[in-house]
C-alpha cells in the first residue's frame, strides 16, 4: 500500500507472473527539433527478462534484451538499474555496446517537476490506482525537467546544456487493447508541458473509454481524467491526422494531432513483451484549452510531440 502513494518506485514483485513494469524517459536535444526516449524495464512471463527500449524521433528504434539478474531497483525512489544502466529521477548513466547498438552517456537532471501525489489521489490516476483489478496503471513521474550532460548514440556525439526531459511509467498485465497517447513539452511559444491518453479500460465484465491527462502552464496544472469528470465529446481520426474534443468541470479542451509513421516499440500483453505498436517522437501537436465563459486559458503548437495510436479506434467508443 505505502508504495502505491508513490507511483514512481518499482511497485511490483520479480516472483510476480504474467507482470510487466517500464519507465519511459524522454530527453529533447538542446536545438528542441528532435530527441530520443528510454524505456527500462521487465517483463515477467515465461520468457522473463529486462530489457530497455530505445526510440529516436528519426524512427530508429532498439530492444535489448538483459537477464532478468540485471536489472535491480530501490524500494524507496525510482532508482533502477539494467546491467550496468541506470535510471532515475536525477539522471541517467548508459553503456551499452553490441552489434546493433552503441550508446554511452551521463545525463542529469535539473528543475525536476514532479507531478502531485496525495493519499485519495497518488498520481495522475487518482483512486483508480487503489483498484487491483486494473490491467494497466499510469504514472508520472517528472511533468518537466533540463538536461545536461553529454550522450554518445552510435557515431552521434549530443552535447546537452539545456535539454528539456519528461518521465512516466506502466505497470501491470497488460496494455489496452485500443489506445491514443499523445505528450509534448515545450511548445512553440511556452514552455508547457501537456500529456493526454484515452484508452479501452476492462472493468467488471465490460469496458468504459478512460481519459487521463494534464496540462502545465504558467505554474498551474489541469488536470483531466474520467475520475474527475471529463468527457470525451468528439474523436475524429482521419489519415494523417486526429481531433479530440474534451468537457468537464468547467474547462473544455480541443486538441489536434497529425501522425508519422514513427518507430516501432514492442507493448506487453500478459506480461509477455510481444504486441507491436508505433510511436511517433515528431508529430504535430495543437492544444487549445477554454474555461466555461469562452475564454482562452492556452493556445500553443508543438512539432516535436510523441504519439502512439493502437488498436481499433471503432472499439473505444461503444455504440449508441
Amino acid at each position: 500500500m505505502i508504495r502505491l502513494l508513490h507511483p514512481p518506485v518499482f511497485q511490483g514483485s520479480l516472483k510476480s507472473k504474467s507482470y510487466f513494469e517500464g519507465w519511459y524517459v524522454k530527453c529533447l536535444y538542446d536545438d528542441l527539433l528532435s530527441s530520443v526516449a528510454f524505456i527500462p524495464g521487465i517483463s515477467l512471463s515465461h520468457d522473463r527478462h529486462a530489457f530497455i527500449q530505445v526510440n529516436t524521433s528519426g524512427g530508429a528504434t532498439q530492444y535489448l534484451k538483459f537477464p532478468i539478474e540485471d536489472f535491480h531497483y530501490s524500494s524507496n525512489s525510482f532508482d533502477v538499474r539494467v546491467g550496468d544502466n541506470r535510471f532515475n529521477a536525477r539522471g541517467i548513466h548508459l553503456s551499452i555496446d553490441r552489434p546493433e547498438i552503441s550508446l554511452h552517456g551521463d545525463l542529469s537532471f535539473e528543475d525536476i517537476h514532479a507531478f502531485p501525489s496525495t493519499l485519495i489521489a497518488p498520481g495522475i490516476m487518482g483512486w483508480f490506482t487503489f483498484v487491483p483489478f486494473m490491467e494497466c496503471y499510469h504514472g508520472v513521474v517528472s511533468i518537466r525537467h533540463r538536461i545536461k550532460g553529454n550522450l554518445r548514440l552510435n557515431d552521434h556525439e549530443h552535447t546537452f546544456k539545456n535539454g528539456i526531459g519528461y518521465i512516466e511509467k506502466d505497470w501491470g498485465r497488460s496494455f489496452p487493447e485500443s489506445w491514443i497517447w499523445m505528450q509534448a513539452n515545450p511548445f512553440q511559444n511556452s514552455d508547457a508541458s501537456f500529456m493526454f491518453s484515452v484508452a479501452r479500460i476492462p472493468w467488471m465484465g465490460s469496458w468504459f473509454s478512460g481519459l487521463i491527462g494534464f496540462l502545465y502552464h504558467d505554474g498551474k496544472l489541469e488536470r483531466f481524467a474520467t475520475y474527475l469528470g471529463h468527457r470525451t465529446r468528439f474523436l475524429e481520426l482521419g489519415k494523417r491526422d486526429l481531433h479530440i474534443g474534451i468537457g468537464g468541470r468547467g474547462r473544455y479542451l480541443r486538441i489536434h494531432a497529425e501522425t508519422d509513421p514513427g518507430g516501432d516499440l514492442i507493448a506487453p500483453v500478459n506480461g509477455v513483451m510481444r504486441r507491436s505498436m508505433k510511436e511517433s517522437l515528431n508529430s504535430f501537436l495543437h492544444v487549445e484549452l477554454k474555461d466555461k465563459r469562452n475564454n482562452v486559458l492556452f493556445n500553443d503548437s508543438s512539432h516535436i510531440a510523441g504519439l502512439e495510436i493502437s488498436g481499433n479506434m471503432d472499439h473505444l467508443f461503444k455504440k449508441r
